[in-house]
């Protein structure tokens, strides 16, 4: 009996990593989506490595044995893993209403799908949802015995959104106002310290990211926050960050936490919130456990120092 295919779009960021590239088509493989949209950033300049590794990536698309409508943006100057992302996305939602998103070093259990295209259909029409994460970080944090929960940030290793809500992305945050943002962001997260920390992230990105090029997921959250946004967590995490090795990792950084995680399966038991509100006490922990987690006590205390400029 033939299997039934996936029918939410699926888009896969590429550049030059071929092995880790493989892993993640070969699940997505499992599914059979009916439209696949398949990104590849161009090699860099002079370096024909890259232009070896980037060909072998793309040749991946001769290994789709299913029907399937296969739409591709092959770069011809690289781009960088701000920008690329980036144009990848909208290039989607120029034609897609909905679609789920993953990297190159993003390994997805099966279950990813059906979560994220189950609550894709649920709440397509609920404004207040943005954002459908893959990742359920700090899992030491009980958060009741339920299928899913919201929160304010939206973690984009696997993950699905709509086209309604990508429209009021920026790449250059014009609308930053750090006076104004600060207020903002101290009034959605209630701690004056956390606010700085994201306050200067966002930026540093505002006024170094055009020249840099080197983010793009900084200016997302920035999004989330701006109107007010939630994204929608799953009890179990759903992707590996395969990652820890390539141009878009450090390779000798002393943190690799977050690469290799566990995964598990997701199940729908029709266990969830009467209410549709951020899970503001997991945020604060996870922004400490997680964003935070390599902050020292010095820089909390000139971060604190810092938020009153903003009163």
């Amino acid at each position: 009996m033939e299997t039934k295919q996936f029918d939410v779009p699926i888009l896969l960021i590429t550049f030059n990593r071929p092995e880790n590239a493989k892993k993640v088509f070969e699940v997505i493989r499992k599914i059979r989506p009916a439209q696949l949209y398949f990104f590849s950033d161009a090699p860099r300049e002079g370096n024909s490595n890259d232009q070896e590794k980037v060909e072998e990536t793309r040749q991946l698309l001769n290994e789709v044995d299913w029907p399937c409508s296969i739409h591709t943006k092959f770069e011809k100057t690289n781009l960088g893993c701000g920008p690329g992302p980036y144009s990848a996305i909208s290039w989607v939602f120029r034609q897609e209403d909905r679609a789920i998103i993953l990297e190159d070093d993003c390994l997805p259990h099966d279950s990813f799908f059906s979560f994220c295209k189950l609550m894709l259909e649920k709440y397509q029409h609920e404004p207040r949802i943005m954002h459908i994460s893959g990742t359920r970080w700090n899992e030491e944090y009980y958060m009741g015995n339920y299928d899913f929960f919201y929160s304010s940030i939206g973690h984009i290793w696997g993950w699905a959104t709509w086209r309604r809500a990508w429209k009021f992305y920026d790449y250059n945050m014009q609308s930053w106002n750090k006076r104004k943002d600060w207020q903002l962001l101290n009034a959605r997260l209630k701690s004056r310290i956390q606010t700085q920390f994201w306050v200067d992230n966002f930026d540093h990105t505002y006024v170094h990211n055009t020249q840099l090029k080197h983010a793009w997921d900084y200016q997302w959250q920035y999004t989330l926050f701006k109107n007010n946004g939630l994204a929608v967590v799953p009890n179990v995490n759903l992707i590996s960050n395969i990652g820890i090795q390539g141009v878009h990792a450090k390779e000798d950084a002393g943190d690799k936490s977050s690469f290799y995680r566990l995964v598990s399966g997701w199940n729908y038991r029709g266990r969830e919130s009467d209410s549709i509100v951020a899970a503001d006490d997991f945020d604060q922990y996870h922004i400490d456990h997680y964003f935070m987690r390599n902050v020292k006590p010095f820089r909390k205390m000139k971060l604190l120092l810092k938020s009153f400029i903003y009163q």
